[in-house]
């Protein structure tokens, strides 16, 4: 039996973060788009070696003009190609709670930037810490 494996898509978020570039910035709409954010599937661009035997990936960190990196994370595919745009480019999988981990543990990145060359949305770490300590649906069913 094969499942037939999903692009990664988030219609929804990417949406959200539409309409907050379009100036709708209520506490609402911030929210719905946070809240979409944390249940969401991101594309991470990621080259993998391999080294006697072990796989070691590589997260790939975007750098702003003034020297601060930033993990970036995609939507989707089309979001993806407008920064990454080689059709050999490896990617990973990721939640929010993943970077999270990530910016929080090794300090190697100043944050989260969802779609960098579209609307994007960028996550510091105050406030990524923030949104890490949530209670999560999940764990409200537990």
């Amino acid at each position: 039996m094969s499942e037939k494996i999903q692009p990664i898509s988030n219609p929804a978020l990417k949406e959200a973060i539409e309409r907050m570039h379009a100036g709708e910035h209520s506490r609402e709409a911030q929210m719905v788009t946070l809240q979409l954010l944390l249940k969401a599937q991101l594309l991470a661009p990621v080259s993998v070696t391999h080294e006697k035997g072990d796989a070691q990936i590589h997260f790939q960190l975007l750098s702003t003009q003034d020297d601060r990196a930033f993990f970036p994370a995609f939507t989707d595919l089309a979001e993806l190609h407008k920064c990454f745009d080689r059709a050999d480019q490896q990617t990973l999988v990721l939640t929010f709670s993943d970077y999270a981990r990530m910016i929080l543990k090794d300090k190697s990145a100043q944050g989260l930037v969802i779609n960098p060359l579209g609307n994007s949305l960028t996550l510091e770490p105050p406030l990524v810490e923030y949104l890490d300590n949530l209670p999560r649906e999940e764990d409200q069913k537990k």
